[in-house]
């Protein structure tokens, strides 16, 4: 008997489409839906896979996520933009030690290891290197560059070099953040040296220079996130400003002076607000782990220090609308401290034709049915009561797939 030998059946976006519209009869098989019908039907799929999501569907939506304590921060935002917080999928987060003494104002420092981490510094991933005659718009050419637009590792700041004085153009900067939010921002150009943006960046999609220029300029991103613990308690963040070494340069040198063995946090990118926080975490300078409580938003406010110091024993999570907020309690005393969580994941958008759905293949039929089940009513007709049974039953079933095998354990609830 002849079998393939794979495994890798998926479907894209506009296959679960193609298949929901044929099941309503408004296209037939073989045939193309129009680009209205497209566009109408991919509104439809993102909006039902979120109100998907306040069911509690996924355990591949399960992640394990790891933030850095702050000295004297006892709330946390969460999500791509935050700006008061650093917290990563747990697997890109890294820990080493400092291998040498760093003084005030140090623009490099000397690490342990550079074992587990990525070297997502690039010089001239979105411009390589160029001398425009004139003011105008740049072409965008680098590693990083698809269809005019410079999509980055992460978000983070852009980086403009060049061997000429440039100081006396202007490079204006259009993108967007990880929101999806309009970035843009007017950068002086270096002189014989390299210069950051003050914003940062997910995507580059546009670079106009207000000059000719006299020497190679390039235009490229930063390294990814690096914090160093200072002597004075805090961690001092900022990003790696050259290829990835155990001698790390350092876009903003340092506040204060950092000794030997202290410690030191790299990871690439920000995580997604979270729809939920399962579990916690408090993890210790031998990394040990000790669980934490979560408590309610009653329970947390009516806690009357809350910036009392300590070591961290419960969290509050407090879901906004784009970025959220993490309450601990108390304040953390230690950065050498840190706090790890399961969190459950926003489900990626369906953005383009080709995006395969960000869901285990056993979930195709429930997408196909369901998407069905809701363009029906704007097609003027209803499914067939064994496309409505199909609808339902596929969806029942791969939730009680999905599943996570587990014992129940009831004890009182001791705080109150």
């Amino acid at each position: 008997m002849a079998t393939s030998s794979s495994y890798n059946f998926t479907v894209n976006r506009n296959d679960i489409i193609k298949s929901a519209l044929r099941v309503i009869g408004a296209i037939a098989t073989g045939e193309t839906p129009t680009n209205a019908e497209i566009t109408d039907a991919a509104e439809a799929l993102n909006m039902m896979i979120k109100y998907w999501q306040t069911e509690g569907i996924g355990l591949w939506l399960n992640k394990e996520i790891t933030l850095f304590f702050q000295n004297d921060d006892y709330d946390y935002d969460l999500g791509p933009n935050a700006d008061n917080a650093h917290c990563s999928i747990a697997s890109s987060a890294i820990k080493t030690e400092l291998g040498a003494d760093a003084a005030a104002a140090a623009s490099s420092v000397t690490l342990d290891s550079v074992t587990g981490m990525t070297d997502n510094f690039d010089r001239d991933a979105i411009l390589e290197s160029s001398t425009p005659a004139a003011s105008g718009a740049l072409t965008l050419d680098g590693a990083l560059v698809s269809g005019s637009t410079a999509t980055l590792p992460s978000e983070r700041k852009i980086l403009i070099y060049s061997d000429g004085d440039e100081s006396g153009i202007t490079f204006s900067v259009t993108g967007t953040d990880g929101d999806g939010a309009t970035v843009t921002e007017t950068i002086t150009g270096p002189d014989t040296t390299t210069t950051y943006s003050t914003e940062t960046f997910k995507t580059v999609t546009a670079i106009t220079v207000s000059g000719a220029g006299t020497g190679n300029i390039e235009i490229g991103c930063v390294g990814d996130h690096i914090g160093i613990e200072l002597d004075s308690g805090t961690v001092h963040w900022t990003y790696f400003a050259a290829a990835l070494s155990t001698t790390a340069s350092l876009v903003t040198a340092l506040a204060s002076a950092a000794s030997t063995d202290n410690h030191v946090y790299v990871y690439t990118e920000k995580i997604q607000r979270p729809l939920e926080i399962i579990e916690a975490r408090r993890v210790d300078s031998t990394d040990n782990e000790t669980p934490l409580s979560i408590v309610s938003r009653s329970e947390y406010m009516a806690i009357s220090d809350k910036d009392s110091e300590g070591t961290v024993n419960q969290i509050y999570y407090d879901p906004q609308l784009t970025t959220s907020t993490l309450y601990v309690w108390p304040e953390p005393s230690d950065t050498k401290e840190r706090l790890k969580m399961s969190m459950k994941y926003p489900i990626e958008d369906f953005d383009a034709s080709t995006d395969n759905a960000d869901f285990p293949i056993e979930w195709a039929e429930a997408l196909k049915w369901n998407l069905a089940e809701r363009l029906a009513p704007e097609y003027g007709t209803s499914l067939t009561l064994e496309a409505q049974k199909l609808a339902m039953e596929t969806k029942d079933n791969v939730m009680s797939f999905d599943k996570e095998t587990t014992s129940i354990y009831i004890q009182p609830d001791y705080r109150g």
